[in-house]
């Protein structure tokens, strides 16, 4: 039988360290012809409540019915309507191969095309067979891909396992990109092993489970799992459904199994600007293979051409980084598109010991002093700096500041600005140091009340200068209002009983330049606006044209990476609006650019 024949040949492969050439196609289905293949598919019907799972236990909006899936063109399409059966008022198509195509172990890969509408929620994914540990979870799922048309820009892979609802456990991790995925296919893939899962997307590696990372849970990844192809709407993790953008369809290219690994990439997908020492490998390729990288312009390769792994300096922009080889089975190309972080400047200084200090000393657990710089160099050069002895005797040392005329939290929780500080401490290497942003509400007994956000830092030196940047940790009380924060806590060593001492200086804002560049609110262009700000669904950009011009536009994400770009053509001169739809954006802060011939104008939005 299919599953008893892989299962044996990868569990010899799993015990050895051997890389094949190119991994033996074991099964799969290429969606050819003009119907499903029934024997390799069952369609699953209904609501789910003929089995006691009304909403198919997720509380989703669907009716499966055989007719939303078809085959045609070489592709499965499995198409989610708005249309009334029975108790549902929306329909689509699940598909599972159960008791026909059973796997244990093996590469499992589909190459699918999502949906874009929002509320759908499509799935590769697969359950036990026999059950042989127990009903859902404890026999385990493993979502190879799962997609919500709410968050466009992001994949899941997840494992779900442990005791019985409402006791269950799973472990889930997302691949982010800065686009929405779903205009075009992608690969989605598993390798399962004996005690591991690696899970892939276009053939980089972004996540590993382990039999360990489930531990002391049951691992029950060691038995025969049979595939589901499914879009639902709606649901627990479906979220919110918008009506009008149905009907969608996914479309599945076909579904493979392997005996076998194959190559994939691995490295950072966001990184700083200017990082240094970033490393990129292509794994599942035999020992001395010659592979040929190529980076960014404004990348360089500083070691590893022509092998295995290469290390990497950014610049200032990002860009694919491609690997280039030749196995028995062909040519062969990898690539990964890489972010680079927006470049920060200093705005401004809230303490600095030298000079007079933005914001003003409150209280402190342990002993704050101004000092003698111990160990003047480069990195901190100040003549006088603070020092900080921790209180030994407390779990959670506070050191507290107060604040006026500080309105700009929320641009640390978008990212747009930063907190930065020099610090010299003898506080071992790893020390978490938190900032914490209060209102007056916040009080020792009334925890996370007031508490509007939270910023973490990690030491990475000791006895030494650096400089930490703090990056946000998380919003204790979302709903502290930014314009009333009043207080900054600095908690060196925070839940630890130590006496460290905390040299620190030039406590900072750092600005971005990509929001900055070219967005002056006190120099509007043209009499731009944009309205409503905030905006939920569609913005309107308002401006004045001297004469005729062609215009475009483009939208920047908080970090100044452009996720559209509009060409609206030639304008006629007077009172001109464009309309943007941004429904489709996902939550947080943009830049709005108008370009007008030679000219050009910036504001910022809220897309909430």
């Amino acid at each position: 039988m299919q599953h008893i024949y892989l299962a044996f040949i990868l569990t010899l492969l799993s015990s050895s360290a051997l890389v094949a050439q190119c991994p033996e196609l074991v099964w799969s289905d290429e969606f050819d012809g003009d119907a499903l293949n029934t024997d390799n598919w069952t369609y699953e019907i209904g609501d789910g409540c003929d089995r006691n799972l009304c909403g198919w236990g997720n509380n989703e909006l669907q009716s499966y019915q055989r007719d939303n899936a078809v085959v045609s063109d070489g592709t499965l399409k499995i198409t989610a309507r708005r249309e009334t059966v029975g108790g549902s008022n929306y329909t689509s198509s699940r598909i599972i191969s159960r008791d026909k195509q059973d796997f244990t172990y093996g590469r499992m890969e589909a190459r699918i095309k999502l949906p874009s509408a929002r509320g759908s929620w499509p799935a590769f994914w697969m359950l036990s067979t026999d059950e042989v540990y127990g009903t859902w979870p404890k026999s385990g799922e493993i979502d190879i891909m799962e997609y919500v048309g709410n968050e466009p820009n992001q994949v899941l892979g997840t494992i779900h396992y442990g005791q019985a609802w409402p006791n269950n456990s799973y472990r889930s991790t997302a691949i982010d990109f800065e686009e929405p995925v779903y205009d075009e296919f992608h690969e989605f893939a598993i390798e399962w092993r004996k005690d591991t899962i690696d899970w892939f997307m276009d053939g980089v590696l972004y996540a590993t489970q382990t039999r360990s990372d489930v531990s002391p849970q049951q691992w029950p990844f060691d038995q025969d799992f049979f595939f589901i192809l499914n879009l639902a709407v709606g649901g627990n993790l479906g979220g919110a459904v918008t009506a009008s953008d149905f009907p969608t369809t996914m479309e599945v290219d076909y579904v493979r199994v392997y005996g076998g690994n194959r190559p994939h990439l691995t490295g950072a997908r966001t990184v700083e600007n200017r990082a240094t020492g970033q490393t990129y490998s292509v794994g599942s390729v035999p020992a001395g293979t010659t592979i040929n990288w190529t980076v960014p312009a404004e990348a360089t390769i500083v070691s590893g051409q022509g092998t295995s792994e290469i290390t990497v300096d950014w610049g200032t922009m990002g860009g694919m980084v491609t690997a280039e080889f030749t196995l028995d089975c062909g040519a062969q190309a990898l690539a990964t598109e890489v972010s680079v972080g927006a470049e920060y400047f200093r705005e401004s200084s809230l303490e600095n010991f030298d000079d007079e200090a933005a914001i003003t000393f409150n209280f402190s657990t342990g002993t704050l002093t101004e000092a003698d710089n111990p160990a003047p160099n480069e990195m901190n050069a100040s003549a006088r700096v603070g020092s900080y002895v921790r209180d030994g005797g407390s779990q959670y040392d506070v050191l507290v500041y107060n604040l006026t005329g500080f309105t700009g939290a929320n641009g640390f929780v978008t990212d747009e600005t930063r907190f930065s500080m020099d610090l010299y401490t003898d506080a071992p290497v790893g020390t978490e140091i938190l900032l914490q942003l209060e209102t007056e509400v916040a009080q020792g007994d009334n925890y996370p009340t007031g508490r509007h956000s939270r910023y973490k830092a990690t030491t990475t030196v000791q006895n030494s200068w650096e400089r930490l940047t703090f990056t946000l940790l998380d919003q204790p009380d979302a709903s502290a209002p930014a314009r009333s924060v009043s207080k900054m806590i600095l908690l060196f060593a925070p839940n630890s009983y130590t006496g460290s001492t905390y040299v620190f200086d030039n406590l900072d804002i750092y600005t971005s330049s990509r929001i900055i560049d070219g967005l002056s609110p006190q120099r509007p262009l043209l009499q731009f606006a944009a309205l409503p700000n905030p905006v939920t669904d569609l913005l309107t950009l308002r401006l004045t044209l001297d004469q005729a011009e062609a215009a475009t536009l483009d939208i920047f994400s908080r970090d100044g990476r452009l996720v559209e770009r509009r060409n609206y053509g030639q304008r006629t001169a007077g009172e001109q609006s464009f309309q943007l739809p941004v429904d489709r954006l996902p939550s947080g802060l943009y830049v709005a650019r108008l370009n007008v011939g030679s000219a050009s104008g910036s504001v910022r939005f809220v897309k909430e």
